[in-house]
């Protein structure tokens, strides 16, 4: 019997049977809460996070073993040069464009004609693929929310890979 419906029961098979037994989907009971905009868009600080895999040349590439990475990497807003390191996504594409799965250009050409006020001085990579979702709910995931907050970010854009 079919514990998901549609993609999110085939990817939990393949997880299981393929990559790592143990899998189970991290479920929540209910969203978060939402919370609107303190000021117009075209004055926002806006941030990238993304489960990309992405990372500059210097920086080590993500674990792709069975168990994943629940590791981050930080990227100042201006880099050009990206690398990308993913068990989850064939990453030739991104190679051609980055902005199809870590839209950071996209964010500086928004920003440079007036759509959003401007881009955080940091944007945040994940590789997503993470089957033990503790140390990215107990580590790692707070510790890029209190960078962001430390940035004075009003918005942050997450980009699922």
């Amino acid at each position: 019997m079919a514990r998901y419906r549609g993609f999110a029961q085939v990817e939990y098979e393949y997880v299981r049977g393929r990559a790592y037994e143990p899998f189970e989907w991290a479920t929540f009971e209910e969203p978060s809460p939402r919370r609107p905009l303190e000021r117009p868009l075209s004055r926002s600080r806006v941030a990238l996070v993304a489960t990309a895999g992405a990372h500059l040349p210097e920086q080590p590439a993500f674990d792709l073993g069975k168990s994943g990475d629940s590791s981050y990497r930080e990227l100042p807003s201006d880099a050009h040069e990206l690398r990308f390191t993913h068990a989850g996504y064939d990453t030739r594409r991104p190679r051609e464009d980055a902005d199809v799965v870590f839209p950071l250009s996209l964010l500086r050409r928004l920003a440079a004609e007036g759509e959003i006020g401007e881009v955080a001085p940091r944007a945040f990579s994940f590789m997503g693929y993470i089957p033990e979702t503790e140390p990215l709910l107990e580590q790692t995931g707070p510790e890029v929310a209190a960078k962001l907050l430390a940035d004075a970010v009003d918005l942050v854009l997450l980009v699922p890979s």
